[in-house]
């Protein structure tokens, strides 16, 4: 998306004039136009907001839309609703939501009282200033919706329009309670740009700033109303991160929330862009050489809260997977289900580690961390159990019954059981991870094989454990492996062969894992394993 002039020393005036003169080189009328063109177009628009964008908009939306522009559309459909949109840098959060969504609102009077809400007002009317200047001068708009100027106010931070639709900019801490647009209360609400790097550090200008939005703006709104706040989440302690991690009293999110990093399936063969036309590849990475990581994560990922992390990314250590040739590990598999039955499609984690009791070093062996029915979940852990033997812990807090169930069924479908060791944990997550994990990671007595399976996702997730939007099922399964190593059952003696590991990390990159697992012939549960371990114990074969 095309950048409008910045306002300098908030002289709007000298920026007003630059404003207009940019809109009248950059937008001409339609060429060739005909009453029924007209008509196909604005039925079009009424209905398509990025053929609206495009359309009446070209100046500011020059770039094909990325697919989640158009999730944004149908956000923007919710009524009685609040909606957080944490997204990267320049992926045209404002100007899609406190600019576009405004305009589209009062053209088709979708919406009657719009209220841009900003850390100061100055910075709120950069916004309205923008929507009301491309009334003014947009010969696109003024064609197809005349003359908007109404006959009441008509200021830069507050106007309204012939066909009686409000727009005001609001400051944090402003009045908002008691305002309205004759008898209607505000109905929609763009929150942007509302902190800034000094006040997010603060708690008490953070936990005012959240009462103020809930008390003031979200409980000023009238029926139907959409209240969206778009954000880059660079802080965990921001009000916009602390709203998305809120939940229910059923432990459900409170509100709508997306959170989206600039890349899709980061880590794995298909990792690509969120948004490829603006932002290809070669842009990222040129963009991530630029900044340190951390920073990068931080302003494009909408990954923070490294800074001061129990798990700093330069303590990790690395492993090559030859390194383990001949040794003999303790070996220890943890499932992490997921803790709110019925969410069957949530983030789940089988996590197996290798102990090397000679040097006291654990290895993660194998990491499956993904976004999975249930189906998938134990397909993984028969096919780590079966590569790397012993037994497979499981979570059973939140789903004792359910899990039982579905784990007798898949058993049904795949002809035989694994060995399963059931575990409750009554201990607060977070401290039990920090507390088995923090030292064996600083002094690099755990070590990931970097690449392999979804190791690369569960080292971020150790990096980001303090960050309330960042999944931690990874780290809670591998702090439970971990500790089922180093227990009095639940684990096996064994060696890895770097060959068949690589098997198996290349068929779980192919699939989610979702067909029955078969028994393995060379697997340690295989019927070479078997006849191993009988071997072992002085039984004939």
């Amino acid at each position: 998306m095309r950048q409008r002039p910045n306002i300098t020393e908030n002289r709007f005036d000298k920026w007003a004039e630059d404003l207009k003169l940019w809109i009248n080189q950059n937008v001409s009328p339609f060429a060739n136009d005909t009453p029924a063109l007209q008509a196909e177009r604005k039925e079009r628009a009424a209905t398509d907001l990025l053929f609206f964008c495009q359309t009446y908009l070209p100046h500011y939306f020059t770039t094909e839309f990325g697919d989640f522009h158009r999730e944004w559309e149908e956000l923007t459909t919710l009524r009685d609703e609040v909606v957080l949109v944490g997204a990267p840098r320049e992926h045209a959060k404002s100007t899609f939501w406190s600019f576009a969504v405004p305009i589209r609102n009062l053209c088709y009077k979708t919406r009657l009282f719009q209220l841009i809400v900003s850390d100061t007002n100055d910075q709120a009317s950069g916004f309205t200033l923008a929507i009301r200047l491309e009334l003014e001068e947009n010969p696109r708009l003024r064609h197809d919706f005349g003359e908007m100027r109404g006959g009441q106010t008509w200021q830069r931070n507050d106007f309204t329009t012939a066909n009686g639709v409000r727009i005001l900019a609001r400051g944090r801490g402003e009045k908002v309670r008691g305002l309205k647009n004759r008898q209607h209360r505000p109905d929609y609400a763009s929150v942007d740009d509302f902190e800034n790097d000094e006040n997010v550090e603060n708690p008490t200008l953070v936990t005012k700033g959240m009462r103020w939005l809930k008390r003031a703006v979200i409980g000023s709104m009238g029926t139907g109303f959409l209240f969206a706040m778009v954000s880059n989440l660079y802080n965990p302690k921001s009000v916009i991160s602390q709203l998305i991690a809120e939940k229910d009293e059923n432990g459900d999110k409170l509100y709508i929330s997306r959170v989206y990093d600039c890349w899709l399936d980061f880590g794995k063969p298909e990792q690509r862009p969120l948004w490829p036309a603006l932002w290809p590849a070669e842009r990222l990475e040129k963009k991530r050489r630029t900044m340190s990581t951390t920073d990068f994560n931080a302003e494009m990922r909408n990954l923070c809260g490294a800074e001061g992390s129990p798990f700093p990314e330069n303590q990790v250590v690395y492993y090559d997977r030859e390194e383990l040739h001949g040794k003999l590990l303790k070996i220890a598999s943890f499932c992490d289900p997921s803790s709110a039955s019925g969410q069957s499609n949530d983030f789940k984690a089988v996590i197996t580690v290798g102990l090397d009791p000679t040097t006291m070093i654990f290895y993660v062996l194998h990491a499956w961390i993904r976004h999975s029915k249930p189906g998938g979940m134990f397909a993984a852990c028969y096919n780590q159990i079966d590569e790397y033997g012993g037994t497979m812990g499981i979570e059973e807090n939140m789903l004792k019954d359910f899990l039982h169930e579905a784990i007798q069924s898949y058993a049904k479908e795949a002809g035989r059981y694994i060995s399963w060791h059931a575990v409750q944990h009554s201990t607060n997550k977070e401290a039990r991870i920090i507390a088995t994990l923090e030292y064996l990671w600083e002094y690099g007595r755990i070590r990931f094989c970097k690449g392999h399976s979804d190791q690369d996702l569960l080292v971020e997730q150790m990096i980001y454990i303090l960050n309330k939007n960042v999944n931690d099922d990874g780290p809670d399964a591998l702090e439970a492996a971990v500790s089922q190593a180093q227990g009095a059952t639940g684990f096996a003696h064994g060696s890895v062969d770097p060959e068949r590991s690589r098997r198996l990390h290349d068929e779980a990159r192919r699939s989610d894992g979702g067909e029955p697992a078969k028994a393995s012939l060379f697997g340690a549960r295989g019927v070479v394993g078997r006849a191993l371990r009988k071997f072992m114990r002085g039984e004939q074969a």
